[in-house]
């Protein structure tokens, strides 16, 4: 091959390779952290340089209305369910709740319209369209200025009525009005608040207009429990506590609520919203427990528990959990008995099989008090001046469901004279 055709089968092989390394290129997929998602929409009125605030609990971006167009734009967003929550100066809050955003696609929202405010208020809270609402939330209305008191309650309402009281807050803004339901809202419900033009600020001016604003209620939801779901640990004498955001059918949880495995005891309410299990006995030792059907629940409104169908918890292995004499006591009196106490229920004849004691007394037997604790004990005095070692075996000692001793139990103790 002469240098000529050399030098053009090597130019030819070149952009050869640089094609290939183009295409895979352009082929290779895009990595899920690049595929971002656009949220566009308009506020109006035009002008008011509206903020909107992008929220997953917390507010994650903030972006501002254009002045003269109302247009808003997130540009980057990672795929999910969003709240979007619209204000501006001397106009209301408005929020629009589960905006899905995929990867990769505009999502277009609805016009958001803000209605004005009179000059005496800033702010009402829960804002404009707002749901998920707690059910004992206090409704929030920050005034400008000090208000008259009475001619505001006067022109407060709230639909459906509700029963409930005022307290007032004074602030370096003005004055802050707080409603505070009695007892609590209805679950999943609408409400409506209004407070009517006549409320007068101390000065006796009085608002422009009538202003309201809506929010819906919170379901039924299980705010918290003892033992807490996935907890680890957990004694095998434990009672169990439900507390709920709001009235509990209690006929419907008592017969609705299962445990895996089963447990068989007593159900306790503490008040309509709080409720206890107690077993009635130990639960088994290293053992996933389930509280189960907690969907079927339903309040005295109708509501069914939303958030959660099952908690469950781990009791912790067996273990000694008391022991007489201390591990390394001296000067014990020789006529003493070893006492042992479980954390659980064992198995008798496993436990007497697993025990030893060295040196080993004469005559010396086993006396239970129940099935979590015992006396080694005898006629015999026990040598004077001698170092004993209680041990208890680990493969061999089971609480009464079978779960091993995790570990060998061992303890020293010297006797006086």
């Amino acid at each position: 091959m002469n240098r000529k055709n050399f030098y053009r089968l090597l130019v030819i092989g070149l952009i050869g390779l640089i094609i290939t390394l183009f295409n895979c290129a352009e082929e290779e997929p895009l990595s899920p952290q690049t595929i971002r998602g656009k949220i566009i929409g308009v506020v109006k009125p035009f002008g008011i340089k509206a903020q909107v605030d992008l929220k997953q609990g917390s507010i994650l971006q903030t972006v501002y209305a254009d002045s003269v167009t109302g247009i808003y734009e997130f540009s980057s967003v990672a795929s999910g369910v969003y709240n979007l929550e619209f204000s501006a100066n001397r106009f209301g809050r408005q929020v629009l709740n589960e905006v899905m955003i995929l990867e990769g696609r505009v999502t277009t929202i609805r016009d958001i319209i803000l209605r004005p405010l009179p000059e005496q208020i800033y702010f009402i809270n829960p804002a404009d369209g707002a749901s998920g609402i707690a059910v004992n939330a206090a409704i929030e209305i920050q005034f400008t200025t000090l208000m008259d008191r009475a001619t505001v309650e006067n022109q407060f309402s709230i639909y459906p009525p509700t029963d409930g009281y005022f307290e007032w807050e004074t602030n370096s803004s003005g004055n802050k009005l707080l409603f505070h339901p009695g007892d609590q809202y209805i679950t999943n419900h609408s409400y409506t608040i209004a407070l009517g033009n006549q409320a007068k600020t101390i000065n006796g001016d009085t608002l422009a207009f009538d202003i309201t604003s809506a929010f819906s209620t919170e379901s039924l939801k299980l705010v918290s429990s003892i033992p807490e779901n996935g907890a680890t640990y957990i004694s095998p004498e434990v009672i169990i506590y439900l507390s709920f955001n709001s009235k509990v059918d209690r006929r419907m949880a008592e017969d609705s609520i299962k445990f895996s495995p089963p447990l068989f005891g007593d159900f306790k309410w503490l008040d309509s919203r709080r409720l206890s299990f107690d077993p009635g006995a130990y639960l088994a030792s290293n053992t996933q427990y389930t509280v189960e059907n907690l969907d079927k629940l339903i309040d005295i409104y109708g509501s069914v528990l939303t958030g959660k169908n099952a908690l469950s918890f781990e009791t912790e292995p067996l273990r000694v959990i008391a022991n007489f004499p201390a591990n390394g006591a001296t000067r014990i009196s020789r006529n003493t008995s070893i006492v042992i106490g479980f954390n659980t229920a064992v198995n008798q004849a496993s436990v007497e099989s697993a025990f030893r004691m060295t040196p080993q007394p004469g005559n010396w037997y086993f006396q239970w008090t129940d099935l979590t604790r015992f006396q080694y004990m005898g006629s015999t005095q026990l040598q004077a001046n001698t170092m004993y070692q209680i041990t208890i075996q680990d493969s061999v000692c089971t609480d009464n469901w079978g779960n091993p001793l995790p570990a060998e139990f061992s303890i020293f103790f010297s006797t006086g004279n």
